[in-house]
């Protein structure tokens, strides 16, 4: 679908193994501006489309990393409509969508996708077993040209892993094992937002995700997160400084929070620690 040269457009701020991805593909990348509960901006959307020539969107619309927003229904709605009218194939990175806090699963792009613009694409990497890396893609009309990029690339499967994970599917056990994981992972979210709010200095921003397991935290201007990166290593605690989300020169007193890990005192004492570094700047 794309080729050196060619643009793809991104939220932003976006994952940075897709911006990784793409520098090793020579493509160009068009970062647009990202509402950090709402995801993409549509308008920003809508005239890149008119005034570039994109080969391709890349985007997470539910519980975005690092952001954690999630698109809206209509704005989901709109966006594929864009990409059908424009002829731009849409990729949906899927894989936070089973970790919602909500009383059902969010819809994703794919939902409202008639023409088969969208190549939507997901996991068990981030619910149930990162180490099998399982994943599928649904490739919308992009099958032919999907078959041909895994057979350059990997041949085949292993044939192991996809038969116990799909046995896991097959017997119910997994939904029962989502139920588990989504109510640990709404309660850590809850800690550490209100730890966060509790131990850095006022002013602080942190955002409200629906699911996933990321928190988007915005610090005065006068911090640098890529040094307080730094600092915070020190004490044994690692962070993601912003500015890894972006190839340009922005999100520099961000970083991104994984609660993925188990609730603990330790791991408050943590996130206590980095208030009084930050209040220490």
């Amino acid at each position: 679908m794309t080729k050196p040269g060619d643009t793809i457009i991104t939220e932003s701020p976006v994952y940075f193994g897709i911006l990784q991805l793409a520098r090793s593909l020579g493509l160009y990348v068009m970062e647009l501006p990202t509402n950090m509960t709402t995801g993409i901006e549509l308008e920003a959307v809508k005239k890149t489309l008119s005034a570039n020539k994109v080969k391709a969107c890349v985007l997470m619309s539910n519980f975005s990393n690092p952001s954690g927003s999630m698109m809206p229904n209509e704005h989901k709605k709109e966006i594929v409509r864009l990409m059908d009218f424009y002829n731009v194939p849409l990729i949906e990175d899927d894989i936070h969508g089973d970790l919602y806090f909500g009383s059902s699963r969010p819809t994703n792009c794919k939902t409202y996708d008639e023409s088969g613009i969208v190549l939507c694409c997901s996991s068990v990497s981030k619910t149930l077993a990162p180490g099998y890396r399982v994943g599928w893609v649904s490739p919308g009309k992009f099958k032919k040209e999907i078959l041909r990029a895994k057979l350059y690339h990997t041949i085949s499967s292993p044939t192991i892993t996809h038969e116990v994970v799909g046995n896991f599917l097959k017997n119910g056990r997994y939904e029962n094992h989502l139920r588990k994981i989504r109510q640990i992972l709404n309660r850590n979210c809850n800690n550490y937002i209100n730890t966060v709010l509790e131990s850095f200095p006022a002013g602080t921003k942190v955002s409200q995700p629906q699911g996933g397991f990321f928190l988007w935290v915005e610090l005065d201007k006068k911090i640098d997160t890529s040094a307080f990166y730094h600092l915070a290593l020190k004490h044994n605690i690692s962070i993601a400084p912003g500015r890894i989300f972006s190839f340009q020169d922005q999100f520099s007193n961000c970083m991104r929070l994984s609660f993925g890990l188990p609730w603990t005192n330790e791991l408050r004492e943590s996130i206590r620690t980095l208030g009084r570094l930050a209040k220490s700047i």
